[in-house]
């Protein structure tokens, strides 16, 4: 039986996989992403060396694929910028595990996995053109069309929305990510929070609400605060613009919403709808459908893997 490791690195954590080549997870671990490199290099390391060594012989092995947050050189795989883990730009990845674990190694930008991923044996296993946006630390983006993953950088987290809006970590400013992603949860609550705005949020954290996290903000939603549902709110409005900016180009079947925010879908998916019918072109945005993701956490690193048998195996 074929199998493949599938890496997802990620601004928060790392997840690695082993799957069989009809998308079964066989293995997975999950651990911290740190913020040195040289640390990086020794855990994704690690964590390889501890779920190969479990794995049989029977178990061919067809390669090691990489998710990586950023722009990605594939050719020579090598992280080119990360904004959201600058420790790793410019880390040559496939000569380093290739070498490390005599594997063949392919590299991706995570959200161009993930969208593999959902084409592979996600909820759009049955569409030939959509496009997928991941909410999580920041927000990613992949695109398929014509049934193969298009192959471009699609950092839609960085579609600007806003030309004098919010700094982002790319270096730009008024980027969608930092609009609708958990990194804009935290301060779009802060900035409320220090202008005296009331919530509970105030007595997170000892009182330390610099300390809050987007689940904090959540959970506080769900008990009626006022100004974590806004957040939400806020984050639906945003997500909206820049769909229907997205179906206006692309026209897509669908638009898949996927990534560890997805869990408050309840909370800002109203208001993502309207706004994306509000701004999208008619005969277009009327037959886009927006869906939630039907894979689980390791979707990223199941893409990878997957990746892994459409690039390597078939060759």
């Amino acid at each position: 039986m074929k199998s493949a490791i599938g890496v997802d690195i990620g601004g928060t954590n790392i997840k690695i996989v082993h799957a069989s080549e009809t998308g079964d997870i066989l293995k997975s671990i999950i651990e911290p992403t740190p913020d040195a490199r040289e640390e990086s290099f020794e855990q994704i390391k690690n964590m390889l060396t501890e779920i190969l060594k479990n794995i049989l012989k029977n178990n061919n092995i067809a390669g090691i694929g990489f998710g990586v947050t950023g722009l990605i050189d594939r050719k020579n795989g090598i992280v080119i910028k990360s904004p959201n883990i600058p420790a790793i730009n410019g880390f040559p990845v496939r000569r380093t595990f290739e070498k490390e674990f005599s594997l063949p190694v392919i590299v991706e930008n995570d959200a161009n996995a993930y969208a593999y991923g959902e084409k592979w044996i996600g909820t759009g296993k049955n569409l030939d053109n959509f496009v997928v946006l991941t909410l999580g630390t920041g927000l990613g983006g992949g695109i398929i069309y014509k049934g193969e993953l298009f192959e471009g950088a699609a950092e839609i987290g960085h579609m600007v929305i806003e030309p004098e809006g919010r700094f982002c970590t790319c270096g730009s400013f008024g980027c969608l990510e930092s609009y609708a992603s958990g990194r804009a949860i935290i301060d779009r609550a802060i900035s409320s929070l220090e202008k005296g705005a009331e919530s509970i949020l105030k007595k997170c954290c000892n009182g330390n609400f610099y300390k809050i996290t987007p689940e904090l903000v959540y959970k506080a939603a769900l008990e009626g605060d006022n100004l974590s549902r806004e957040v939400f709110r806020e984050i639906g409005r945003y997500l909206g613009v820049g769909i229907a900016n997205l179906v206006n180009i692309f026209s897509p079947e669908a638009v898949i919403l996927g990534g560890g925010l997805i869990g408050a879908w309840d909370l800002f998916i109203e208001e993502v709808k309207k706004e994306f019918l509000k701004r999208g072109l008619k005969p277009l945005s009327t037959s886009v459908d927006i869906l939630k993701t039907t894979l689980k956490e390791d979707s990223g690193s199941m893409g990878a893997a997957g990746l892994v048998f459409h690039r390597i195996s078939e060759k």
